[in-house]
């Protein structure tokens, strides 16, 4: 059944983008032989389109009926993923072809070219439209038959965090430019005449609409099963990465450019006297990436304020060390390169050498400590709880800071002894050699290099005595001591033994008492079962909510008892296969068997629900 399902869906992927080709270039042709001098290359081109075409049809027709949804079909990981790669794929070639057509729309002036090429923009537009609503609803439709979990809702998620992902993208790169240019033609600025205005309004209007569809779709049908997704975190976080750095992009040339002008820098970065023209790139990146950074990070605060999973919590860390380890190395360099600077003007006089200019470069360089030590204090928690502690992001964090110190202080420090004894070995060693002013830029370098290393070895050193100590085994407390005159015997691995084994009785009990759980009878079953499965998740050892969690969870929330939903179901065969579900967590793939059938009615509709039972 799956090699079956592999073919039919392979096929149809292939096909289907060969038919939206041969859709796409036969529209095109045709639109070019009636708006230009049709010619004989012409008509050759739209036969080989139209063969095309007409092959692609039947093949992906043929392939759909062969693999036409039953039950079974409808709930396969396979079908979901050629559907929602399929949406995916026309979804994203949608948005850059409604911005292209859109662009050439709204553009100044409107040729014959510009009529031709927007009129087969827009027809490409239109096929990438259809083929992506086809599959859009082929999936909502099998969403509505069975319920979406595991696999397929995973690749649901894939499906629409990307594509809102990249309308967001689009969306914030024009709102970019046109702030940019409503700036520079309020400033009056020949920078202005460089700009159309329609590809930043097309850039809005095409990331805007396939950014807000996604958006209420997600608000509307999935929210609240998708706030513990990691998908979701990992799209959120990647937003608001990509959101601070450039919005620190703008705020630092706006330092640079403020910090040039106060040091009576006569041309910072290019900019003449057009001052107030060059900061409306900086400024408009800064203002529209810093409102979509703050309304992201508002809408991930609200994500966790429900409960972190374990996954999200490592997306979220890996985001946090990740900017901090960027944000140092840029605090670093700017360090540095203040010092150097400095070095450079104190050592000039000394050795009777003139200095290089140095207000251009400090105001480089206080840029990059100010942004750079700004971001760093920002997201690095030096003594943060003992989970965040002992994370793997945060250990990765700290040895590569103080592998980058010390590989910076051993390469600054032979390069500042070389300094030193290349004057030595001279057969006539000058102190006014400009080539001496290395010697402080040199030292200014191992100095921060050292102090960086110095610090985060402490760091690690800090959190290994925060680390939780290993208790013995009780085997070890209870049995004599050996005599002296035999080497005591070995006891490693011992105790992850006894951790593994105490894990499976643990689990084992898991599993009983929430079999227990839906034993209970009377009246009040349903509030006995719910009261015994929040005693579970805040007591037991093997609780999916993390353990210093435990302490603040207030109990599941269920929705209302509605009396209209309790049915009497008769239980038939099932097929008995196996079923792979995909957890996500740690347990991996479970196997379940299909052990039963429960067919009832409801509302006067027949349904049905599948008896799994755990292998």
């Amino acid at each position: 059944m799956i090699l079956r399902r592999l073919y039919l869906y392979l096929v149809s992927a292939v096909s289907i983008v060969v038919l939206a080709a041969g859709l796409s270039g036969l529209g095109m042709t045709i639109l070019q032989l009636l708006l230009a001098s049709p010619t004989f290359d012409t008509r050759t081109t739209m036969a080989q389109w139209t063969a095309v075409t007409l092959v692609a049809i039947p093949v992906w027709a043929i392939h759909q009926w062969f693999a036409r949804p039953n039950q079974s079909e409808r709930a396969s990981a396979i079908r979901h993923l050629y559907l929602y790669w399929a949406c995916a794929v026309f979804a994203i070639a949608f948005t850059f072809n409604l911005y292209s057509t859109l662009t050439f729309e709204l553009g100044p002036t409107r040729g014959d070219y510009q009529t031709l090429q927007g009129a087969q923009d827009a027809w490409v537009t239109i096929v990438t439209l259809v083929i992506w609503a086809l599959h859009y609803r082929v999936a909502a439709n099998d969403r509505a038959v069975v319920a979406e979990t595991g696999a397929s809702a995973t690749l649901r998620r894939w499906y629409m965090y990307s594509v809102l992902l990249v309308g967001l993208v689009v969306m914030l790169a024009g709102f970019t430019t046109s702030l940019q240019q409503t700036w520079l033609r309020s400033m009056q600025s020949h920078l202005y005449d460089d700009f159309q205005p329609s590809v930043a309004i097309s850039q809005v209007i095409a990331g805007g609409l396939v950014w807000a569809f996604h958006a209420r779709a997600l608000a509307a049908r999935h929210i609240e099963e998708d706030r513990k997704s990691t998908l979701r975190a990992v799209e959120g976080f990647i937003a608001v990465g990509v959101s601070i750095g450039v919005a620190l992009v703008g705020g630092s040339q706006i330092l640079y450019y403020s910090l040039a002008r106060i040091l009576l820098v006569s041309n910072p970065g290019g900019a003449d006297n057009d001052l107030l023209g060059a900061l409306a790139a900086p400024g408009s990146l800064l203002l529209v990436y810093g409102v979509a950074w703050f309304l992201m990070r508002r809408r991930l605060a609200r994500d966790a304020s429900a409960g972190e999973f374990a996954r999200q919590a490592a997306i979220r860390r890996l985001y946090v060390n990740l900017a901090s380890l960027v944000s140092l190395g840029a605090f670093a360099i700017g360090a540095g390169g203040v010092l150097s600077t400095l070095a450079e003007q104190v050592e000039a006089p000394l050795i009777g050498v003139p200095p290089s200019g140095w207000r251009d470069p400090l105001s480089l360089w206080l840029t990059l400590l100010v942004v750079g030590g700004a971001v760093w204090m920002a997201h690095w928690r030096p003594a943060p709880p003992t989970a965040e502690r002992q994370s793997l992001s945060r250990r990765l964090y700290t040895w590569a800071a103080l592998l980058a110190g010390v590989l910076a202080v051993l390469g600054f420090a032979a390069a500042l002894l070389y300094s030193v004894l290349q004057q030595a070995f001279q057969q006539h060693p000058r102190l006014d050699d400009v080539a001496n002013l290395d010697f402080g830029h040199y030292l200014a370098a191992v100095v921060v290099a050292a102090l960086v290393g110095l610090y985060h070895w402490r760091v690690l050193q800090a959190d290994a005595r925060a680390r939780p100590a290993v208790a013995a085994h009780p085997a070890e407390t209870a049995a004599p001591a050996p005599p002296a005159t035999e080497p005591p015997a070995s006891n490693v691995g011992e105790p992850d033994l006894a951790t593994g084994v105490q894990d499976l009785i643990d689990l084992v009990d898991w599993r009983r008492r929430v079999g227990d759980s839906f034993r209970s009878g009377g009246p009040e079953a349903i509030t006995k079962f719910r009261n015994r499965r929040d005693e579970l998740f805040k007591t037991h050892s093997q609780s999916p909510i993390e353990p210093e969690e435990r302490s603040r969870f207030q109990g599941l929330r269920y929705f209302a008892v509605d009396p209209a939903y309790r049915v009497n179901a008769r239980m038939e065969n099932a097929s008995g296969d196996e079923l792979l579900i995909e957890t996500g967590g740690a347990d991996g793939a479970v196997r379940y068997r299909r052990a039963a059938r429960l067919e009832f009615e409801l509302n006067g509709e027949p349904c049905a629900r599948t008896v799994l039972s755990l292998q």
